[in-house]
C-alpha cells in the first residue's frame, strides 16, 4: 500500500530545478515577494525527503513568486516563450530557481498534501511540520480542525508536541489557532496523557507543564481568542483543570511551587460554572468529547487536595470530585477508544468498580 501511495505520489516529475539543495534548515524569502519560502531539513527517510522536495518545486516556489514571474509560470501565452528561453530568477540570497511553464491543476492536489502528512506520521518524524504547514497555508490549501486534532495526536504519539506549541505561535503563517474548542481539547488532553503515561512523575510531567503553560500564554493572543469569555477555550474549565493536574503533579515532585497550584486552583473556582459536568451526552462522540474535557480537572482537584497548604482554595474541590466521580464512571462505560480506556487516571476510576 505504501509503494502504491508513493507512486501516486509522485507521478508528476519535477519540472523546476532548484541550484542549491533544499535541505537545509534555515528559511529563505522570496526576493521581490512577501511569501516565506520554506525549505526543509534531510530526514532518514528518502521517500519522504523526494515528497517534499516536489512540494516545495512544484508548488511553494511558484505560487510564493512575485505576481509578474508568477504570470510567466502559470500564463499559457508565455509558455512557449518560457520554453524556448527559459528564466532563472533569485529566490534568495543563495539560491536560484529556473521558470517553467506550469499548469494550476497539474499542481500537487490536496489529496497528495494529506499523504505527505501521512508520510511523516508513518516516519514519526515531524522535523518538517512547521515549514511544511506553512507552505501549504501560503498555497492556500487549508487543514481543517478534524485535521488539526489528527496531527496533534500523532505528534504526541511521537513526543514531539513541541512542534504543535510552534505552529501555534507561529499561527498566521501555519493557520493553527487555539480558539477552536475542539483543537485546544484535544492538545491539552495530549499533554495530560503525556503525563499520565509517566505516571505523574519525572521529565515527562515537567514537560508536559511547561508546554501547557506556553500554550496558555499564546491563548491570551487575539488570533487564539474568541470575544465571548464563555466560548474561549483558555476560560473553560478542562484548560484551567489540565494546568491545575499538571502542576500539582510537579509540585509533588518538587518541580514547581505551591503558588502555581493554588492560582490554578482559584482560577478553576471562579470558572466552574463555564464547565458542562453532566451525563447528558447524546452522542458516542459527544462522550467521549465530554471525559476528556474533565479527566484531567478531576485528577487535578483530586492532587491539590493532598495539599495541606491549599485547603483554603480547594475547600470546594472534595464535594466537586465526589459528584463528577460517578458521572465520569457512568461515560466511561460508554467509550470504546482504548487510547482513552488506558489512561492511569481511567483505570484507578474503573478499576475498584469492577471487582
Amino acid at each position: 500500500m505504501a509503494q502504491i501511495a508513493m507512486s501516486r505520489l509522485f507521478r508528476q516529475s519535477t519540472t523546476s530545478s532548484v541550484r542549491q539543495s533544499i535541505l537545509r534548515p534555515v528559511q529563505a524569502r522570496s526576493y521581490g515577494s512577501n511569501s516565506a519560502i520554506p525549505t526543509f531539513t534531510s530526514t532518514p527517510s528518502p521517500e519522504l525527503n523526494e515528497a517534499l522536495e516536489r512540494f516545495r518545486n512544484e508548488l511553494f516556489i511558484p505560487l510564493a513568486l512575485p505576481k509578474r514571474q508568477r504570470k510567466s509560470v502559470f500564463r499559457e501565452k508565455y509558455a512557449k516563450q518560457l520554453e524556448n528561453e527559459p528564466i532563472v530568477v533569485k529566490i534568495s540570497e543563495n539560491e536560484e530557481f529556473t521558470l517553467t511553464p506550469k499548469k494550476h491543476h497539474e499542481l500537487p492536489s490536496k489529496k497528495e498534501a494529506l499523504e505527505v502528512l501521512n508520510m511523516m506520521v508513518a516516519t514519526k518524524n515531524f522535523s518538517n511540520l512547521f515549514p511544511y504547514l506553512s507552505g501549504l497555508r501560503m498555497s492556500n490549501y487549508a487543514i481543517t480542525s478534524d485535521r488539526w486534532e489528527y496531527i496533534i495526536r500523532k505528534t504526541s504519539e511521537a513526543g514531539k508536541l513541541s512542534t504543535i506549541i510552534e505552529c501555534a505561535r507561529q499561527s498566521n503563517r501555519t493557520g493553527l489557532s487555539l480558539s477552536n474548542r475542539n483543537i485546544t481539547r484535544r492538545l491539552f488532553f495530549e499533554l495530560h496523557k503525556t503525563a499520565a503515561k509517566a505516571d505523574f512523575q519525572g521529565v515527562q510531567t515537567t514537560k508536559a507543564l511547561k508546554l501547557a503553560m506556553e500554550a496558555a500564554s499564546l491563548m491570551d493572543a487575539e488570533e487564539h481568542s474568541v470575544p465571548n469569555i464563555e466560548e474561549d477555550p483558555k476560560h473553560q474549565p478542562f484548560v484551567i483543570g489540565t494546568l491545575l493536574e499538571l502542576s500539582a503533579a510537579c509540585a509533588k515532585i518538587k518541580e514547581a511551587d505551591i503558588s502555581l497550584v493554588r492560582g490554578y486552583a482559584q482560577k478553576l473556582d471562579a470558572a466552574w460554572s463555564r464547565g458542562n459536568f453532566k451525563d447528558d451526552a447524546t452522542t458516542r462522540f459527544g462522550n467521549v468529547e465530554r471525559v476528556e474535557e474533565n479527566l484531567a480537572l478531576y485528577n487535578g482537584m483530586r492532587l491539590s487536595l493532598k495539599m495541606s497548604k491549599l485547603s483554603e482554595e480547594t475547600g470546594t474541590f472534595k464535594a466537586r470530585c465526589d459528584a463528577l466521580e460517578p458521572v465520569l464512571i457512568s461515560q466511561l462505560k460508554q467509550v470504546k477508544n482504548v487510547d482513552v480506556l488506558d489512561d492511569k487516571v481511567v483505570k484507578q476510576l474503573l478499576e475498584p468498580k469492577l471487582k
